[in-house]
């Protein structure tokens, strides 16, 4: 789940409201300035995540989460303004994989465009059609 959580996140951005004038990544910003923080992009950033447009679960088996520097992968936000549903969505997804792919196989329908619609969310802008199969 934690990989695609990567490259799907739930919230694809978001902005936050610097408090103070400080440097960010050699930028000055203003005290009152509001600046976007994409997880979209930092989570296919290759200095973080080798081949980072490749969904490979695989990547994160040898503990990579407590390798990557803080904010490298942050699909509920992080910090005091973390998502506080987060913990129950994880659980949420990980049942709810888990009994459906018991009994079924979920295959994406041939050719079936899945193409993105980043509104607040992060969501297929026509759904996704799925041939289900009984196992």
């Amino acid at each position: 789940m934690l990989e695609s959580m990567r490259l799907y996140p739930p919230v694809w951005g978001m902005s936050r409201r610097a408090v103070e004038d400080c440097v960010l990544g050699g930028y000055e910003v203003k005290g009152g300035t509001t600046v976007f923080i994409n997880q979209w992009a930092m989570h296919r950033d290759p200095r973080f995540f080798e081949n980072p447009e490749v969904f490979h679960p695989e990547r994160w088996a040898d503990n990579l989460i407590k390798k990557l520097p803080t904010f490298a992968y942050f699909p509920f936000g992080g910090g005091s303004r973390i998502c506080i549903g987060k913990a129950f969505a994880m659980m949420e997804a990980s049942l709810l994989l888990a009994a459906i792919a018991q009994k079924f196989r979920l295959t994406l329908q041939p050719e079936y465009p899945v193409v993105l619609q980043p509104s607040l969310t992060l969501r297929p802008k026509h759904g996704m059609k799925m041939l289900v199969t009984q196992r």
